[in-house]
């Protein structure tokens, strides 16, 4: 099997105490699609936060690598300087428009 183009390893983030994820990993593979799915409060949003630079690292435990190297963001600048963008959800859609004109909005 191929390297992974993206690994996180161990990833733990806790809020005042609270974890919202303890010790995920996810490989993706050149040319792979993935969704993350869960219920409120899951932790999908924390872990594209982790990956996206949001939450910086140093506020989480575990590691990320792109391409095979460390990567350490600080900033979503930093993230998408490495390629990584992150679309976030957004509940505010038009009854009036159709879904390709929601999502091109």
């Amino acid at each position: 099997m191929t390297e992974p183009i993206l690994r996180m390893s161990g990833i733990s983030k806790s809020f005042n105490g609270v974890p919202a994820l303890a010790d995920v990993s996810v490989d993706v593979h050149r040319g792979e699609v993935h969704a993350i799915c869960g219920e409120n409060g899951a932790g999908k949003s924390t872990l594209m936060k982790v990956l996206s630079g949001v939450y910086p690292v140093g506020s989480f435990d575990g590691t990320i690598t792109l391409e095979g190297q460390p990567v350490a963001f600080r900033s979503i600048n930093d993230s998408e300087a490495a390629g990584i963008v992150i679309i976030h959800q957004e509940l505010a859609l038009s009854p009036y428009l159709s879904i390709a004109e929601n999502i091109f909005l």
